[in-house]
């Protein structure tokens, strides 16, 4: 029993590592795929990754809000819907919708306190002082009408901050070499699967279930040498004979 267990453990081993051997050679037999394939995704990756974007910037202005705590959360969320936004829209003669503007404005507390800061990006500074000081214009007013709520005090108003604030990494890169190698593996292998020629004995042993006891070698046609004919004969020798 334990000399079975021996043998198929070895078996097993011996076929994992022929199944090893054969997934390398099936990928070496075509390996320019893989550095093609790769090479030219990172590529492509690395120059959308190059290319220059525009720069955003960011301004700020804080205001107080005097309202109950029920009514606090809700007053906030004011701040960033249609009904403000859209005012702001005309009156500053914004290109760009509601939605997008929406996604241009950030609305955060101040360690639990009144305060309020209503945030709003852009690729001109100037801008985005301008959108941040509009919305809060506006949004005093749609909070009075619609909430009752009229104690929102400007604290500071928002100034336009040079300083770009935008952020730029490398992981388009790596994911532009992970998906060439994971494709161009994934060709390889349907390629192999595709391909029916035999190239050696191991795979002709495997198909017909047959261990080969040996192999004829290619022989290879002699072509006669046409400058032979052409040689001229020896003459012979009188002194010499012939048929002896």
């Amino acid at each position: 029993m334990e000399m079975r267990r021996l043998d198929s453990s070895a078996g097993m081993i011996k076929e994992k590592e022929i199944n090893v051997k054969e997934i390398a050679g099936i990928i070496m037999k075509r390996l320019w795929i893989v550095i093609v394939l790769t090479g030219l995704l990172t590529t492509l990756g690395y120059l959308y990754n190059a290319k220059p974007e525009p720069q955003y910037y960011s301004s700020s202005t804080r205001v107080i809000i005097s309202a109950s705590n029920d009514m606090m959360n809700t007053v906030r969320v004011m701040v960033r819907e249609p009904i403000v936004l859209s005012q702001v829209v005309d009156m500053l003669d914004l290109n760009v919708s509601v939605s997008q503007l929406r996604s241009q404005i950030r609305v955060t507390n101040v360690d639990n306190s009144l305060v309020t800061v209503i945030t709003a990006t852009n690729t001109d500074p100037n801008r985005a002082a301008d959108i941040a000081n509009t919305t809060v214009e506006v949004f005093r007013k749609v909070a009075a009408d619609t909430l009752g709520v009229s104690n929102i005090r400007l604290l500071t108003p928002a100034e336009p901050i040079p300083v770009s604030i935008t952020v730029k990494t490398n992981t388009i890169v790596y994911v532009a070499f992970a998906a060439g190698l994971m494709l161009s593996l994934t060709l390889i292998f349907l390629l192999e699967s595709l391909d029916d020629t035999i190239r050696s004995e191991r795979e002709i042993e495997r198909l017909l279930e047959l261990n080969m006891l040996g192999h004829v070698s290619v022989i290879k046609r002699r072509v006669p040498s046409s400058t032979g004919s052409n040689q001229p004969k020896q003459a012979l020798n009188r002194s010499e004979t012939i048929g002896s």
